[in-house]
């Protein structure tokens, strides 16, 4: 690929198809779909393995499953968690189609709590474009995480995180990538079961702006790339 402006000759890795961009509004409902099952089947799993509270003659009340489940917001030591989920990231720059293409995600993290409510650890998550069109997409990131929970008995938690990203394209003819800082911010939730935790999250990661290279030759053909990323994620954590 050789353009002789930042639009000219554009190459195949940078077009998402129809098939791509119909899927975008599928995996949002999807979304959706996925969080109000798991709200529905709370009390079930809550009743599951009922909590005994000593005051009401071992049986389980709403104020002990209360305590039960924010007890993980304030769990004392190191905890480590795996995800999977969809999301749909795209690449902004001058020799781009700014297109939404929905993926497979995944998470890993590794962390402990530093205080009452607060936890750090580091994250890294990817996005993999790899099926269909001929054209691999993929988006990686390394980060350094906080999880922060408004109150002791909230199962609502905040988190955010900063580190790099890199974003790759192969289309087979031509590679390119563009790396550059990057920050995301989250709203999860907290589902305790049976020793672990089932957190859905919903994030948001951009980029600042990075030059996007031709692994071939090195040159950027922009100066200006940055990755704007949305991904819903379903992880066990254990602790």
């Amino acid at each position: 690929m050789r353009p002789t402006t930042p639009h000219a000759g554009r190459s195949r890795a940078f077009r998402a198809s129809p098939e791509r961009r119909g899927a975008a509004g599928a995996t949002v409902l999807l979304t959706l779909l996925l969080t109000a099952i798991l709200t529905a089947l709370w009390p079930l799993a809550a009743t599951a393995q009922p909590t005994r509270d000593s005051t009401s003659g071992g049986l389980a009340t709403p104020a002990a499953i209360r305590r039960d489940a924010s007890a993980f917001a304030r769990r004392v030591g190191l905890w480590a968690s795996a995800g999977l989920g969809r999301g749909s990231a795209g690449l902004t720059c001058p020799a781009c189609q700014e297109t939404q293409t929905p993926a497979l995600t995944a998470q890993f993290a590794v962390g402990g709590r530093v205080r009452e409510r607060f936890h750090v650890g580091v994250a890294l998550w990817s996005w993999l474009d790899v099926v269909g069109d001929g054209v691999d997409r993929t988006a990686r990131g390394l980060e350094v995480i906080a999880r922060h929970y408004p109150s002791r008995d909230s199962r609502w938690f905040l988190t955010g995180g900063l580190g790099t990203s890199r974003f790759a394209i192969d289309d087979g003819d031509a590679r390119f990538h563009a790396a550059a800082p990057a920050l995301s911010l989250g709203l999860g939730w907290d589902l305790p079961m049976r020793g672990v935790v089932l957190s859905p999250m919903l994030a948001i990661t951009s980029s600042t702006g990075g030059p996007l290279r031709s692994d071939r030759t090195g040159n950027a053909i922009a100066e200006d790339a940055r990755l704007g990323l949305w991904r819903t994620t379903l992880s066990i954590t254990w602790f």
